[in-house]
């Protein structure tokens, strides 16, 4: 039971990033509705890691909007109404 609230929960927030990224390109050149894309970008640049037979590089970006924040909210709502 607990993997199945687990998957929901997953699904739940993946679709509202999903949804607010299709909504915020969508609304993003409509002036009254710009706001909904106000964000930042958060992460680090590349870092290496060089073990002379392998090299792995690492880096993380994740751009965060007020559509976005707003969707999981949404999100974590809906969850916890229908758990």
């Amino acid at each position: 039971m607990k993997t199945k609230n687990t998957l929901i929960l997953i699904f739940l927030v993946l679709s509202a990033l999903v949804l607010s990224a299709l909504i915020g390109t969508i609304t993003e050149n409509i002036g009254f509705l710009k706001w909904l894309t106000w964000g930042d970008s958060i992460g680090f640049d590349t870092v290496n890691l060089d073990l002379s037979i392998i090299n792995l590089s690492f880096s993380f970006y994740m751009q965060i909007n007020v559509l976005q924040v707003v969707f999981i909210a949404a999100a974590l709502l809906l969850f916890k109404k229908i758990r």
